[in-house]
């Protein structure tokens, strides 16, 4: 609601009408004006907790005059005659803007908290994935710059290599930490554009050394979809590049496209071991981890997060499906429609 204020009046507006009405239709059953009050307090403090502090003392506003109005004498009338009423009032007021502070302060401590776990996962996170391939890339390269007049030219080049495949790993963990970030605080903003799905699958295909590993069926009649492209890239590239590492040196992992009348469907099936049924809500979960303390098995849990995360923001889907050998992701993305497909 933070980002359309708008919707926070209007829930404003309706939860105070709807709280005033029940008891207006008690008040016949002669529910004391302090039931009354109560339940207008209680509205107010919803409204706090549901929203923010400017809808939540728009609904004091509403409470105070909706009380005046129905409950107090004369009824359906703005004044109010009966010192009583007025000092219920005054306490309604003072009570309903406290209690709305409090709740904001609640709110924004329990964000704050949230930021600080979030922070302490990164630092965790990064003293492992940062430390390990920058101490393979500096091992590599001082050795290769300590021997490399002794060291065989074949030698040399799986140094080299071994380097760069390491800073490759560590861009696209550092790249995945940024976007995870970015996700996290809602900063990304989309660029869509209705194109073709194939040439996005094949650029990401195309950055992967073990192409002859990856199979893909392609079933699709219409393949239009609107999307940013690097996006969606980056997470097929996730979702891929993890089914790799957990299927071993040599096992293939499959891509099969099809469609439904909504939806162009990717399934990204491994041969690796599989995810357990009770694990399969969490792997999507930033910062989880099949990585055992600090073995250096298993992924830092970010790549799956910011694939989900950018499906999400497609309007898609991506889950685990039931898959008799392996792991089955499936990842459903809206197909544009017609209009969209012929211009």
């Amino acid at each position: 609601m933070s980002k359309q204020p708008w919707l926070g009046y209007l829930a404003s507006a309706a939860i105070t009408g709807t709280a005033a009405g029940l008891a207006y239709l008690l008040d016949h059953w002669l529910l004391p004006t302090s039931g009354t009050v109560l339940i207008l307090q209680l509205a107010v403090l919803l409204i706090a907790f549901l929203t923010n502090f400017r809808a939540a003392l728009l609904a004091v506003v509403l409470a105070l005059l909706l009380f005046n109005f129905l409950f107090t004498e004369p009824r359906y009338s703005l004044h109010m005659t009966d010192i009583d009423e007025m000092v219920t009032a005054i306490v309604f007021i003072a009570v309903g803007v406290i209690t709305s502070h409090l709740v904001t302060l609640f709110r924004n401590q329990k964000e704050s908290l949230r930021q600080a776990q979030l922070r302490s996962n990164i630092l965790l996170s990064v003293s492992h994935d940062l430390r390990t391939p920058l101490a393979s890339v500096i091992g590599n390269l001082s050795t290769l710059q300590a021997y490399q007049k002794r060291l065989p030219e074949q030698e040399r080049a799986e140094l080299l290599q071994g380097a760069l495949d390491e800073s490759d790993r560590l861009h696209r963990y550092i790249e995945n930490l940024l976007q995870a970030t970015r996700l996290q605080h809602g900063e990304i903003r989309l660029t869509h554009a209705v194109q073709d799905i194939r040439p996005v699958i094949s650029k990401t295909l195309s950055r992967f050394a073990s192409q002859e590993r990856l199979l893909v069926k392609d079933n699709l009649q219409h393949a239009m979809v609107e999307v940013q492209s690097s996006l969606l890239e980056q997470a097929l590239f996730n979702v891929i590049d993890n089914a790799m590492r957990f299927s071993g040196e040599t096992a293939p992992v499959t891509l099969s496209l099809s469609e439904t009348d909504k939806f162009i469907v990717i399934d990204i099936k491994d041969e690796g071991p599989g995810i357990e049924t009770s694990k399969r809500s969490l792997v999507f979960n930033v910062f989880y981890s099949s990585r055992e303390k600090d073995s250096g098995t298993g992924g830092t849990g970010l790549g799956l997060s910011v694939a989900k995360g950018i499906i999400d923001i497609h309007n898609g889907h991506i889950g685990i499906e039931e898959s008799s050998d392996g792991c089955l992701v499936r990842i459903k993305l809206p197909r544009a429609n017609i209009t969209e497909e012929v211009s």
